[in-house]
């Protein structure tokens, strides 16, 4: 009992501390209790957004945008950065899903009437909006987004984004933004500056080889369609609400990714490749995105037997390939890898001529990296059966039923493609925490 005591008053005193340091700025909501990993994440003080800033300068500084968007400023810390910076953004787009704030950032605005843009919205649910506008012919993202420039996606990026994000749906919302083109991604090729969990960034960028639990079909369309860059980890503690301890149980299938770096966030660099509709024209974007979701259902799935299901006798093609394949080289040679979070994959340019050496009949869809899926599903597409293979059929009939999809979970649910053991599901409260099913 004794114990119990002392560990109590210990957390007593260290909310209350807490309490003092912050409730001057922030509302009780975001101090009185801790998550496991909140969606939405404040910078708490000014000393961690100078680190911030330090570190991502670099990285700012290369970019060709003049508008830069930040996701939940909160009391300011970070904008005040962004202020700072007046010769390269001559626009800054507030977003903050609080009403506690707004006052304060719209005194920012009448500072900076037509420099600093501000909206009452909440960018990580930027996906229910979307529904909402398919349901009934809506606006709601065009409004939201209508002080983004707009360019080609081929061109530079329109916009950078700034925030701390813990939802693992917003990242699958991106995803789907390039892959449906419709979204933030229509606007164009938007680059993202994030501090994020270390279990989202390691599932999105992880090796193939880590096993098959966490190197799922999102990990393999993330860096089929993203450039992404590690550029540091930056204490937890500093962001609120503060995150509640995880102990890792006997019944963790995640518990060895779940115990890296929980004391941090990975600061971290993404914009979608410039070169994407090169690779993978956007008429094919939605075939591959289904030939990725249908072929990593099963952690099982071997190559041949499954595409055969869709072009009898294709094997001798994949087994006997005449062609020569293409390097993979760093996006960022500059990059160390040493210093890349535990199991997560150097990103690299993405190629349609990256060939799996030496595939046979026991060759399963996990033993290949995200380029080497895409080279796969462009001679798949090439072949002349394509046109009148059972393929498109299944993928009309999917498509079908994505008009009736009420967000990016059932988007997987409507057509069937629950992954064996997929982490966005049963295990969904390890990677992105969830309130638990009521029984």
């Amino acid at each position: 009992m004794l114990i119990l005591r002392r560990f109590y008053s210990v957390r007593v005193r260290t909310r209350r501390q807490v309490v003092e340091r912050y409730s001057s700025e922030f509302p009780e909501k975001l101090l009185s209790k801790k998550q496991k990993i909140p969606s939405h994440m404040y910078v708490a003080n000014a000393e961690i957004a100078k680190e911030i800033d330090s570190c991502i300068d670099p990285h700012v500084r290369e970019s060709k945008c003049d508008t830069i968007m930040e996701l939940n400023p909160g009391v300011g810390h970070f904008t005040r950065h962004l202020l700072d910076r007046e010769k390269q953004f001559r626009k800054i787009i507030l977003l903050e899903s609080m009403e506690h704030f707004m006052p304060r950032l719209h005194e920012l605005h009448a500072l900076y009437p037509e420099r600093v843009k501000v909206h009452h919205a909440d960018f990580v649910t930027l996906w229910k909006l979307a529904y909402m506008d398919k349901m009934d012919n809506g606006s709601r993202v065009a409004e939201l987004l209508n002080d983004v420039p707009q360019r080609a996606f081929g061109e530079d990026a329109n916009m950078l984004v700034f925030g701390a994000v813990g939802s693992y749906t917003f990242f699958k919302h991106l995803i789907n933004s390039i892959i449906f083109q419709t979204s933030l991604y229509n606007l164009g090729r938007c680059e993202m500056i994030l501090a994020v969990p270390p279990p989202i960034y390691i599932h999105l960028t992880c090796q193939n080889d880590i096993g098959y639990l966490l190197y799922r079909s999102t990990s393999v369309l993330f860096q089929i369609l993203f450039e992404h860059r590690f550029i540091a980890k930056v204490p937890r503690e500093h962001f609120l609400p503060h995150q509640a301890d995880y102990n890792v149980g006997k019944s963790s299938k995640l518990g060895k990714v779940r115990s890296i770096n929980p004391e941090y966030l990975y600061l971290v660099k993404f914009v979608p490749r410039r070169n994407l509709h090169e690779l993978c024209p956007p008429d094919d974007l939605t075939a591959l995105w289904f030939f990725i979701k249908q072929n990593f259902v099963s952690r099982r799935n071997r190559i041949i037997p499954n595409v055969e299901k869709w072009v009898p006798g294709c094997g001798p093609r994949l087994i006997i390939n005449q062609y020569a394949s293409e390097s993979i080289t760093p996006t960022y040679p500059d990059e160390s890898v040493k210093k890349l979070p535990p199991y997560s994959r150097q990103s690299t340019n993405i190629s349609t001529r990256d060939y799996y050496p030496g595939i046979n009949i026991y060759t399963q869809f996990g033993d290949l990296r995200p380029s080497q899926v895409l080279t796969l599903f462009t001679q798949f597409r090439q072949w002349p059966e394509y046109q009148e293979s059972s393929f498109l059929a299944s993928l009309e009939n999917a498509l079908l039923k994505l008009e009736t999809v009420n967000d990016e979970q059932s988007l997987d649910d409507s057509i069937n493609l629950n992954e064996e053991d997929d982490i966005s599901h049963d295990s969904v409260d390890e990677i992105d925490e969830m309130p638990p099913k009521v029984k």
